[in-house]
């Protein structure tokens, strides 16, 4: 199945994708968890398993208590024995990505490169728990190398210096 998003990914863009790729396991957008008022962006059921997904745009790295409420959400959904995954604003689904978060394999077209919307905030402008946030969520992704590429899966060159 081929997957086309146009420019980079949004919340809207990422669950049409989903909804596309999971098909009826699809459960829906805005989802609650029982006995809870917090709702997670999207979910999907993988074998035994609800997958919430959580679409983090740039202010889940800039407040600290959106930051905080996360962690919460996190937690309530690891009590009812759900799986969370959090898709970070300057990441792009593309078949590594839809590998490696959501266990799907899927020939998707991006036509927008992995990092930072240009009207977007850069982690300069992150707080505290934002910048350690980033790093983690940088840091769990795969990479050949395990650093940061453009492609996710194609090392960066190493620099030669004269």
């Amino acid at each position: 199945m081929k997957v086309v998003i146009e420019s980079y990914l949004t919340e809207p863009k990422l669950a049409a994708a989903l909804r596309q790729l999971v098909g009826d396991a699809w459960a829906g957008g805005q989802v609650a968890l029982p006995g809870s008022r917090r709702r997670f962006d999207m979910a999907f059921w993988s074998g035994d398993t609800t997958v919430l997904v959580e679409y983090d745009g740039d202010e889940h790295y800039r407040d600290s208590l959106k930051i905080m409420a996360d962690r919460q959400k996190d937690a309530l959904a690891a009590a009812n024995g759900m799986r969370v995954v959090r898709v970070p604003y300057w990441v792009q689904l593309n078949r590594v990505t839809a590998r490696h978060w959501f266990g799907l394999e899927a020939e998707i077209e991006q036509s927008f490169p992995h990092g930072f919307i240009t009207t977007k905030l850069f982690p300069a402008s992150f707080c505290e728990l934002g910048v350690a946030r980033f790093r983690r969520d940088l840091d769990s992704l795969p990479a050949a190398s395990g650093r940061w590429s453009g492609g996710l899966g194609t090392p960066l060159p190493t620099p030669s210096y004269g």
